[in-house]
């Protein structure tokens, strides 16, 4: 039976209308499901939601179950399900986690340790834009005006694309660096072959730099983070603004990205005085 399950659960997202990192995700979701339960009722996936939460932190478990509940939605409607058996199983809120947080000047000088150009360039323009890895990693040669200093995100998340000012900086470190990697490929990021440049080595060199730059593991999701927070308690930049910049349909998600200064905290509450009577 979870066979059959697994079949139709995989044909369902490939004909959904999913991006492409959505629909791995998706996948791995159904297929760690049907290791692990015999059948879809509501004590096996209370069984399974207990087995998620003893392996995954809160925010992953959240959401693949939500994941699970609306691919079971889709059976409801056609009828290969009587009923969506998570809709009856209690939910555990996420346990909120507090990001960690690397101001400006610690992300510089963690990114001045690293000596592989391609990926000083990649982690330079992740701090510099705010970009997501895989909309970095997707760019290509044609998609940056050098003259107008305008980058074209061809891949954003949902399928939205947007335009983004180049900071100056980045402008002469990016010119720098294909200058001195000449690649016969149109990857702006791509190895000595042409190939587009590994993830994992972008990830295991920023970690090592991190550590020993700072002793704590500096990822490139965070340089997004860096780069929201930044631009709102050190440049006063307004909100909207930064939602448009980080590609986000709602405001309520980048308020999660701009973390709180204790700095900006300290000062606030040190504001109080005593009121005279």
């Amino acid at each position: 039976m979870m066979a059959f399950y697994e079949e139709r659960l995989l044909t369902l997202i490939e004909q959904g209308p999913y991006s492409p990192l959505t629909k791995k995700a998706y996948r791995s979701d159904v297929r760690h499901l049907c290791r692990n339960v015999t059948r879809i009722d509501v004590p096996s996936l209370q069984r399974y939601g207990t087995l998620l939460r003893t392996s995954y932190a809160s925010t992953t478990v959240s959401r693949r179950l939500h994941a699970l509940s609306t691919l079971f939605d889709q059976l409801v409607t056609e009828r290969a399900l009587a009923h969506n058996p998570l809709a009856q199983t209690k939910r555990h809120p996420p346990i909120a986690r507090r990001r960690p947080r690397f101001s400006y000047d610690e992300v510089r000088s963690v990114l001045e340790r690293i000596t592989d150009e391609t990926v000083y360039a990649f982690c330079f323009l992740l701090l510099h834009t705010g970009l997501r890895f895989a909309e970095a990693h997707a760019l290509r040669l044609t998609d940056i005006d050098w003259d107008t200093k305008q980058l074209f995100v061809r891949h954003g998340k949902g399928g939205r694309m947007r335009h983004l000012p180049l900071h100056d900086e980045l402008h002469r470190v990016l010119l720098r660096y294909l200058e001195t990697t000449s690649v016969p490929s149109q990857e702006l990021f791509s190895t000595e072959t042409g190939r587009r440049f590994p993830a994992e080595r972008i990830r295991s060199t920023l970690r090592e730099a991190s550590l020993t730059q700072l002793g704590r593991i500096l990822r490139p999701h965070d340089l997004r983070v860096t780069f929201a927070t930044t631009l709102y308690h050190e440049h006063e930049t307004d909100v909207l603004t930064i939602m448009r910049l980080l590609g986000h349909r709602d405001v309520r998600t980048t308020q999660h990205y701009i973390l709180p200064s204790s700095d900006i905290d300290r000062a606030s509450v040190n504001r109080l005085k005593p009121t005279t009577y």
